[in-house]
């Protein structure tokens, strides 16, 4: 299931600008680069974010060091589809609901992973943070890979969200081998992060979902009442 291949250091990132015409183009491109080891930022429902095939461990070492981001905070991940992300998470009965309710779209699940996921996605962590975004070039990415992508943003670790690829540019500069540009996001805040536990939803950051909208959603929806307290918390991560 992990596997190691070589790291191909780009002398010229790639830049392919995409449009609804010429995704499939755009997508087939991104796998070929994530297959042979090789890294990618490309466009969201949300932010622009950064991608390697998590299988491969020496991808993701590159991409933090390309990130400057701590290895022990381990890598959030985007699939195409629930089959796909059920390989990788534990997901409890709310959690299900959650991804029926708002997926594909703007909202991340921190959820328990699989007992086989390594350390070098997890990291120090017993969690990890999943998506199904609302935009058909990671979704075509991780579908073509045959794997989830990773799905941090495309940014050095403090620096600036790129809500255009340009942002990305800036920061991580020929660093990458490829950037897909389908022009600006149509957000201007990162996804909403949260995490259920003992039937309360924790908020770990609010984003372009807003929680007010979330929790009105959950409030009509019988399988929801169920299994939900109604208590919405915000904690630190």
């Amino acid at each position: 299931m992990f596997v190691h291949s070589k790291v191909v250091i780009p002398v010229t990132a790639e830049i392919i600008v995409a449009t609804e015409e010429n995704y499939d183009d755009a997508i087939e491109k991104g796998v070929e680069v994530l297959q042979n080891g090789g890294i990618v930022v490309y466009p969201t429902d949300t932010s622009y974010g950064i991608a390697c095939d998590p299988r491969n461990e020496d991808a993701i070492s590159r991409l933090l060091a390309i990130k400057q981001r701590d290895a022990g905070m381990g890598v959030p991940l985007l699939f195409s589809d629930l089959d796909q992300c059920e390989k990788y998470a534990d997901m409890g009965s709310l959690e299900k609901v959650l991804a029926r309710l708002f997926w594909p779209g703007m909202l991340t699940m921190v959820v328990t992973p699989i007992d086989s996921l390594p350390s070098h996605i997890t990291g120090n962590r017993t969690s990890l943070a999943i998506r199904i975004p609302n935009h058909p070039v990671p979704r075509g990415l991780a579908k073509g890979l045959g794997a989830p992508i990773v799905g941090t943003s495309a940014n050095r670790t403090g620096g600036p969200s790129p809500f255009i690829v340009d942002t990305a540019r800036e920061q991580l500069g020929d660093e990458v081998d490829l950037y897909i540009d389908c022009g600006p996001s149509e957000s201007e805040k990162n996804s909403t992060i949260i995490g259920v536990e003992d039937g309360s939803i924790k908020v770990y950051r609010e984003g372009q979902l807003s929680i007010s909208e979330m929790s009105e959603s959950l409030k009509v929806d019988s399988d929801a009442l169920k299994l939900w307290t109604t208590r919405i918390v915000y904690a630190d991560m």
